[in-house]
């Protein structure tokens, strides 16, 4: 269920959002953990004070990844294996091995990640140009691709892009794909292929339609929750991504959060700012 993206995907989105559902301005959860995919290094004075921040990693420089880890600060860069946004510089190269529109991301495709070709740019060409700058960690993200097309070769390709991310000696977190992720705590090699996942919209939701957001149906929620629960059990760390969570559900969000062990950030909107 991945949901993240550049901020100029999301221009339209942040239009039909100016009244939320959830009322009041989101409540910032503790300083632990922060998603910022739509910042620059030129407004990351903001990320001080964080433990651990996801950033987009095209957006910044070796020199600010250093000077943010020097006050104390573990930067992870955002990593998509699954699917690749039209405004990417090498979204033509690999055009004829996407599957299909991902859905409310108009500009963004899923891709054949069982394609050694495909395979071969993210661990040896996107991922050594990241771990180069520096980074803590990578924040990998739709993992789902094996939710919209369930055959063992997609899930094989998912298993091979990690096995050669791990190569880096970075810890690697998994951003949604639960059914990949059940399908490998399920053959004990979880924990073999990445460190920790991070899960969106738990306990708020996303009304794409409108452009709002909202308390998340109590079944999903549960659901989500005995995900969650699995994972901890399989010893893999866990993070969640809330949006405009208001004070009460926030207070709420972290009574679970401290009580498990998780770290949550509560997004003011999809920009992620």
């Amino acid at each position: 269920m991945m949901r993240l993206r550049m901020f100029f995907l999301i221009i339209s989105f942040l239009v039909l959002s100016i009244f939320p559902t959830l009322s009041g301005c989101a409540q910032k959860s503790s300083q632990e953990y922060g998603v910022f995919l739509g910042m620059d290094e030129d407004k990351t004075d903001r990320l001080s004070g964080y433990r651990l921040v996801v950033i987009e990693p095209s957006e910044f420089s070796a020199d600010r990844i250093a000077q943010l880890q020097a006050d104390g600060t573990s930067v992870y860069g955002y990593l998509n294996i699954g699917s690749v946004e039209e405004f990417r510089p090498y979204f033509d190269r690999f055009q004829d091995l996407t599957l299909g529109v991902y859905e409310n991301w108009p500009e963004e495709r899923w891709i054949d990640v069982s394609s050694p070709v495909w395979q071969t740019f993210v661990v040896d060409e996107l991922g050594r140009r990241y771990a180069d700058l520096g980074l803590d960690g990578f924040f990998l993200d739709n993992a789902d691709v094996y939710y919209q097309y369930p055959s063992d070769e997609i899930y094989d390709g998912l298993c091979s892009i990690l096995k050669g991310l791990k190569s880096y000696d970075l810890p690697l977190l998994i951003n949604g794909g639960d059914p990949f992720v059940s399908r490998c705590m399920a053959e004990g090699k979880a924990l073999s292929l990445f460190d920790g996942i991070n899960q969106e919209t738990v306990f708020t939701k996303i009304n794409f339609d409108s452009g709002t957001y909202s308390e998340q149906t109590e079944s999903e929620t549960e659901y989500f929750q005995s995900y969650l629960a699995d994972a901890k059990e399989h010893g893999l760390s866990v993070y969640l991504l809330e949006y405009r969570a208001d004070e009460e559900l926030a207070e709420k969000i972290d009574s679970y959060c401290k009580e498990n062990g998780f770290f949550w950030y509560n997004a003011e909107g999809l920009e992620l700012q």
